[in-house]
């Protein structure tokens, strides 16, 4: 049985499809819902994992290492390990994506926690995680994820 999470702060539902377990480590897939038409994700590096897309509906733009591209239903594209980006929902609909993380390393609990923090209420009135526990996040799983540096 595949283990389901949702923001509420973003409307965002990922149903984990294999993850690091099931896969010595090599590999997390992931089918993520982006039930808000305007979804975005803000730029990131992902130091030492692969992130790959593919579009099962919808429209996405992609900004990956600083170029755009759009796509959609039936289309892959991917960041590999060190690249700035960030992406969002350009359609009229919904998006589902499906995600595949490579290595796994320890996004899954990431996501998790990180979508725990905007369940429990704690921060803005959108439920938001307040200022101080996102960055103290991304510090305990700076492998996995890191802000863009200023500049």
């Amino acid at each position: 049985m595949c283990r389901q999470i949702a923001n509420p702060a973003t409307g965002e539902r990922i149903v984990f499809l294999r993850t690091a377990e099931d896969t010595d480590g090599e590999l997390l897939e992931m089918d993520d819902f982006w039930a808000d038409v305007d979804h975005r994700t803000p730029e990131h590096i992902h130091p030492a994992m692969e992130e790959r897309w593919e579009v099962i509906s919808g429209w996405v733009k992609f900004e990956i290492g600083g170029v755009e591209r759009t796509v959609g239903p039936g289309d892959s594209i991917a960041a590999p390990p060190g690249t700035p980006h960030c992406a969002r929902n350009v359609g009229e609909e919904p998006a589902q994506l499906r995600i595949q993380m490579r290595p796994a390393l320890r996004w899954q609990e990431f996501v998790e926690r990180l979508f725990a923090l905007a369940a429990s209420g704690q921060g803005d009135p959108r439920r938001m995680p307040d200022p101080d526990s996102l960055p103290a996040l991304m510090r305990e799983f700076r492998r996995e994820v890191t802000p863009v540096p200023p500049g």
